[in-house]
C-alpha cells in the first residue's frame, strides 16, 4: 500500500506542476535555410533556459516562449552558431553560415565545462542524437538501438532459463557492466537489484536502460574513458549520460511491431511524449510514456529432442514408492498389454496425443510486458537560478522458462501432477522508481548545482508450473520466490567558473570544478515462500519399530552399499527412499539464511581543473578522494590533455587510476539453482557468499576492490565541414578483478566442506585475477546536407584484446576423503570456461557501416555491423582431457528501413534487423544435450531476422 501511495504521490505532484502552464506566452514561427535550400534538424534554444525544438524536413519549426523575449540560439554541427533576439517578432526565418572550424556537438561527459566539445575534449564522447534516428532504426528499446551505432557499447540480450534474461545488461570495450557508469541528466543512475551470475564478461549488476522509455531521451553521451576520478567508483571502463528531452508544445508519439521471420517473439511497442511550457519564464515540463508487449522467442534445432523422455521404469510400470508399492505410470501399456510401442517414448506420446515438441525448453528471449512513465522539469526560480527535477517510475513483469522435467527424472517430478514431466517458468515483477530534485544558481562567480537524487529497484521472484517433489501430491505448483532489493540515495553539491585570462593572463582560461557527494546503499533480500525452499516428508519410510529390516519387510532390491539388509535400529528412524529434490524446481526460493539486508555509505570529494595554456592547448587533471564505510578509502587522480596540431586537428590522451568496490549484490547475494551438464544431468548448485560458512570451510578469502590503470592516446580530426574522424588507443588494467569460481562439488572436495553443501556444488566471488584490456576505436562521421536531403555516413571500428596478466590463487582446504588434487580443485578456482568468457567471450573486432538519408517525406537508412570471430571453452571433456572447445567464424548483419511521411506529421516506416536471417555457428553435437540446444549466445545473439512497421506521429 506504501509503494501504490508513494507512486501515486510522485504522479500526482508532476501532473499539478504541469497545470501550472501561464498563458503568457506566444509562439514563434520560422524557417532556416542552406543558402536556398531547408535544413532539416537545426537545433533551436531559447538562451539561458531548456526550453528549445528542432526544424523538420523542410527545414520550419515553431516553438513557444514566454511573452517577454529573449534571445534564440540556432545550432548545427558544421555552420556558426546565429543568437537572434525575438524583441516582437513573431516569425524569424534565418539562413546558416557554413564553418569548417567549427567542431562537434557540446559533450556534457569528460569535461566539466560546458561548452567544451566532443572533439575538443582530452577524452573521446560520442554523442548519438537519439531523437532524430530512433525513427530510422528497426531495434524498439534504447540499449538494442545502441549497440547497432556505438561500437564499443554492447547489450546483448540474455537468453532462455533463470534471471539473466530479465534485464539486458549494458558494458563498454567488453567489460563487465558494472565498470560502467551510467548517468541521466549527469546524475548518477542506480542499477538494477538482479545480479546476473552468467553475464559472458563476468556476473556483474547493470544499470536497467528499459526503465527509461527512449521517447524521453534527446541525446546519449559514451565516454570512452576510465573517469573514476570524475564521476566516481564504477566508471572503470567509461561513461553514459542520457540527455532527456524538454521540448514544449509538441507531441511525438510511435506504434511500432515486429515479429522474428521465425514466426515468434511479436512485440508491440507505443510510445509517446508531450511538452508543456511552465510560466512565462522558460519553465517546462516535457512527459514520456511507453508501453511493451514481447512475445517469448525459441530456438531449437530441427527435429528438437532427441532423448529419453519417459525412461524404462516409467514405461513398464516398475517404480515403487517408499512401502514398495507399484506405481501405474503407464496405464496404456497395462490396457494393452499386446502393443508394445507403448512401453516406447514414440508410441506413448503418440497415444497420449503428444510429440516431442511438446517436451521443448524454451531456448530464446523471454516473454515480457513493459510499462515506463518519466518526466523532466525545469522552472526558473530568479534571472540566475533554476529548480529542476526528472524521475520516471516503470513496471515489467517477465516470464522464462527453465530446463524442462522429463518423466524419467523420478526425483524430480511427479506423475499425479505432472504425468509427462513439466516447464517449469520463473516469472520476474519488477518495479523501478527515481526521482532527482535539484537547484542550479550562482554563490559568488560559481555556478552552482545542489542536488538529490533516489533510485530504487525492487524485483519479485515466482515460479510457475513447477513443483516441490519432496512434498509429493501436496505441493504447491506455483510459488513465491522472495525478492531482491536495491536502493540508493545520492545527495551532491557542485560549484565550476570558468575565468578568462587567468593569472593575469599567463593562460588563457581556467576551468575550476569542486564538490562533495554522499551516497547511501541497500540491498535486501527477502525469502519465499517455505515450500520453495525447504524439504518435504514424501518419499521417506518411516520405521513403525524397533530394528525394523527394510528390506526384508519391504523391498527386498534395497540394500546398503555393502549389499547388506538396510535395518532401522528405532522406532521413528527415517529412510528417504525416493530422494526427492527438495526446493522449488529450477530455481529455489531465498531461503531464512539467505536474506539480508546490507547497507553502506559513501562521502566523496572531487577537484576538476582544465587549464586552457593556449588557444592550442589543454591539460586537464582530476582527484577524487572516497570513504567507503565497509572498504576504507581510496584517492584516485586523472591527467590529461589536447593539444591542436592544426586548426581542424587535435592529438589528445590521459592517465587515470580507478577503483570499484564490491557491490552489496556481489557481498551479500546467495541462492540455490539447478545446473544441468550438456548431458542433460541434473544437479543443484548454491551461490555462497564469501563470509558463509561454506566459504569458510573451502577457504574462499574475503572480496577486496579492485583497482585500475588506464591510458589512452588519440587523435581528433575534422577536415571538411561535417566530418569527424577520431581515433583513440586504450590499455588498462583491472587489478584484483572479481570473477566467479566454478563449481566445486561437495563430494569431490569432501572434509567439512562436504558436510555444509551435502552433494550438491557450490560457487563464489573472488578477486582471482588481473586482466588487461587494450583495444582501438575508430569513428569517422560526415554529415551533408544536398538540397532537401541531409545524408548521415558513419563507419566505426573496435578493436581489442583482453588477457588475464595475473592469477591469484587461493590456499584451499581439500579434504582427505576428497578426489580432487590441488591442480584440479585450483583450477576449478579459476576455470577455463570462466577465463575464456573474459577473453574470447566477444568479439574482438566489432565494425559499423551505416548510411541514412533524411528528405522533407522521406528517409532511408542502411546498416553492415560486422562481429568478429570467438572462441567457446568448455568445462567439460570426454573424460579423455580433450574438451568441447570450438570456434564461432565471425558474422556480418544487414539493418535497413524505409519511412515516409504519408500525411503532415504522419509517417510510416518499415524495415528489419539482421534481414538476411544470419545465425552464429552451430553449437558441438557434445554440448547440445541430445539436440536440444542449437546455438550459444555470442556476438549478435541467435534470433534471426526480424521485421518491423513503425507508424510515428508529431504534432
Amino acid at each position: 500500500m506504501k509503494k501504490r501511495l508513494s507512486s501515486f504521490l510522485i504522479i500526482s505532484c508532476f501532473l499539478l506542476i504541469s497545470f501550472i502552464s501561464n498563458a503568457q506566452n506566444k509562439i514563434i514561427t520560422g524557417k532556416v535555410l542552406d543558402v536556398n535550400e531547408p535544413m532539416p534538424a537545426v537545433s533551436i534554444v531559447l538562451k539561458g533556459t531548456n526550453l528549445g525544438t528542432s526544424t523538420d524536413e523542410s527545414g520550419k519549426f515553431k516553438l513557444s516562449v514566454p511573452s517577454s523575449g529573449g534571445k534564440l540560439i540556432f545550432s548545427f554541427i558544421g555552420f556558426t552558431t546565429k543568437e537572434i533576439e525575438i524583441g516582437t517578432q513573431t516569425e524569424i526565418n534565418i539562413t546558416m553560415v557554413p564553418d569548417v572550424t567549427q567542431l562537434a556537438e557540446v559533450a556534457v561527459v569528460g569535461s566539466r565545462n560546458a561548452k567544451r566539445t566532443q572533439l575538443d575534449t582530452p577524452a573521446p564522447v560520442d554523442i548519438i542524437n537519439v531523437s532524430e534516428l530512433a525513427s530510422t532504426l528497426p531495434q524498439p528499446d534504447l540499449a538494442q538501438m545502441l549497440k547497432q551505432i556505438a561500437p564499443s557499447f554492447n547489450a546483448l540480450n540474455a537468453i532462455g532459463a533463470d534471471l539473466d534474461s530479465h534485464v539486458t545488461p549494458v558494458q563498454l570495450r567488453n567489460q563487465p557492466p558494472n565498470q560502467t557508469l551510467l548517468l541521466v541528466n549527469g546524475k548518477r543512475r542506480h542499477v538494477s537489484a538482479l545480479l546476473q551470475l552468467y553475464n559472458k564478461t563476468g556476473p556483474s549488476t547493470s544499470a536497467d536502460l528499459m526503465t527509461i522509455p527512449s521517447a524521453a531521451v534527446n541525446k546519449v553521451s559514451i565516454l570512452r574513458d576510465g573517469a573514476a576520478a570524475q564521476y566516481g567508483s564504477d566508471a572503470i571502463a567509461g561513461v553514459m549520460n542520457l540527455e532527456l528531452k524538454s521540448t514544449v508544445n509538441e507531441l511525438t508519439a510511435s506504434y511500432f511491431s515486429s515479429i522474428y521471420k521465425a514466426g515468434d517473439g511479436l512485440t508491440n511497442q507505443f510510445m509517446i511524449n508531450y511538452g508543456l511550457p511552465l510560466g512565462n519564464k522558460g519553465g517546462f515540463i516535457n512527459m514520456s510514456g511507453e508501453i511493451t508487449n514481447r512475445n517469448k522467442t525459441s530456438r531449437t534445432p530441427d527435429g528438437g529432442y532427441s532423448g529419453s523422455i519417459y525412461g524404462d521404469a516409467y514405461l513398464n510400470n516398475q517404480i515403487k514408492d517408499e512401502y514398495g508399492k507399484i506405481q501405474i505410470t503407464n496405464p496404456e501399456a497395462l490396457a494393452n498389454p499386446d502393443n508394445a510401442a507403448l512401453k516406447t517414448d514414440e508410441g506413448l506420446m503418440k497415444a497420449r496425443g503428444l510429440s516431442r515438441s511438446d517436451f521443448q525448453m524454451i531456448n530464446g528471449l523471454s516473454q515480457m510486458t513493459n510499462g515506463t512513465f518519466f518526466v523532466n522539469m525545469g522552472v526558473p526560480l530568479t534571472a540566475t537560478s533554476r529548480f529542476y527535477a526528472f524521475g520516471g517510475l516503470n513496471y515489467r513483469n517477465t516470464l522464462s522458462g527453465c530446463y524442462y522435467r522429463f518423466p524419467r527424472q523420478q526425483e524430480r517430478s511427479n506423475y499425479d501432477i505432472y504425468p509427462n514431466g513439466f516447464l517449469p517458468q520463473l516469472t520476474s515483477i519488477l518495479a523501478d522508481k527515481s526521482l532527482a530534485m535539484g537547484v542550479q544558481g550562482k554563490m559568488g562567480v560559481f555556478d552552482v548545482d545542489f542536488s538529490n537524487t533516489f533510485g530504487s529497484s525492487s524485483m519479485d521472484y515466482g515460479m510457475v508450473n513447477t513443483l516441490n517433489a519432496s512434498y509429493g501430491n501436496e505441493s504447491p505448483t506455483t510459488m513465491n520466490l522472495g525478492a531482491n532489493i536495491f536502493n540508493q540515495n545520492t545527495t551532491s553539491i557542485a560549484f565550476s567558473h570558468y575565468f578568462n585570462e587567468a593569472f593575469g593572463g599567463a593562460v588563457k582560461g581556467v576551468n575550476l570544478a569542486f564538490g562533495t557527494e554522499m551516497r547511501v546503499e541497500n540491498f535486501t533480500i527477502k525469502q519465499g515462500q517455505e515450500e520453495s525452499y525447504t524439504k518435504g516428508t514424501a518419499g521417506i519410510f518411516v520405521a513403525p519399530s524397533d530394528n525394523f529390516n527394510y528390506t526384508k519387510n519391504i523391498n527386498p532390491a534395497v540394500k546398503d552399499d555393502k549389499g547388506n539388509d538396510i535395518i532401522l535400529s528405532k522406532k521413528g528412524d527415517k529412510l528417504d527412499f525416493k530422494n526427492y529434490s527438495p526446493n522449488c524446481q529450477c530455481f529455489r526460493g531465498f531461503a531464512p539464511n539467505q536474506a539480508a539486508d546490507g547497507k553502506r555509505d559513501i562521502i566523496a570529494g572531487y577537484v576538476d581543473v582544465e587549464v586552457d595554456v593556449s588557444k592550442k592547448l589543454l591539460i586537464a587533471a582530476a582527484t577524487r578522494f572516497e570513504r567507503y564505510s565497509d572498504f576504507g578509502s581510496v584517492l584516485t587522480g586523472k591527467l590529461a590533455a589536447r593539444y591542436s596540431l592544426l586548426d581542424n586537428l587535435n592529438l589528445r590522451g590521459s592517465v587515470s587510476n580507478g577503483f570499484r568496490a564490491p557491490s552489496l549484490h556481489e557481498l551479500y547475494y546467495a541462492q540455490t539453482s539447478t545446473g544441468f551438464t550438456p548431458a542433460g544431468v541434473a544437479f543443484d548448485v548454491g551461490f555462497y557468499t564469501n563470509g558463509s560458512t561454506a566459504a569458510k570451510a573451502l577457504g574462499i578469502p574475503k572480496l577486496t576492490q579492485e583497482n585500475s590503470q588506464n591510458a589512452s592516446l588519440g587523435i581528433a580530426f575534422q577536415p571538411l565541414s561535417g566530418f569527424e574522424i577520431t581515433a583513440d588507443a586504450y590499455v588498462f588494467t583491472v587489478k584484483n578483478k572479481v570473477i566467479l569460481t566454478g563449481n566445486f562439488e561437495g563430494d569431490a572436495v569432501g572434509g567439512q566442506f562436504k558436510k555444509v553443501v551435502g552433494g550438491g556444488a557450490a560457487q563464489f566471488f573472488t578477486n582471482g585475477a588481473d586482466v588487461k584490456s587494450k583495444g582501438l576505436d575508430l569513428v569517422m562521421n560526415y554529415t551533408k546536407i544536398i538540397g532537401s536531403k541531409k545524408y548521415i555516413a558513419t563507419f566505426a571500428g573496435n578493436w581489442n584484446d583482453v588477457a588475464f596478466v595475473a592469477v591469484h590463487p587461493a590456499k584451499l582446504n581439500l579434504g582427505t576423503d576428497g578426489t580432487l588434487t590441488e591442480a584440479q580443485i585450483q583450477d576449478l578456482y579459476l576455470s577455463r570456461a570462466v577465463r575464456a568468457s573474459y577473453e574470447e567471450g566477444n568479439p574482438k573486432q566489432k565494425y559499423i557501416a551505416s548510411l541514412t538519408v533524411l528528405d522533407k517525406k522521406w528517409s532511408a537508412m542502411a546498416r553492415a555491423v560486422y562481429y568478429g570471430s570467438v572462441t567457446s571453452r568448455s568445462a567439460y571433456d570426454d573424460g579423455k582431457g580433450n574438451y568441447y572447445d570450438y570456434d564461432l567464424t565471425a558474422r556480418t548483419t544487414i539493418d535497413v528501413s524505409l519511412g515516409y511521411e504519408f500525411l503532415k506529421g504522419m509517417k510510416l516506416s518499415v524495415g528489419g534487423d539482421n534481414i538476411f536471417d544470419v545465425y552464429p555457428t552451430r553449437i558441438l553435437p557434445d554440448l547440445a544435450d541430445n539436440n536440444r540446444f542449437g546455438y550459444e549466445n555470442y556476438q549478435m545473439g541467435f534470433q534471426g531476422a526480424n521485421y518491423y512497421a513503425r507508424l510515428s506521429f508529431k504534432f
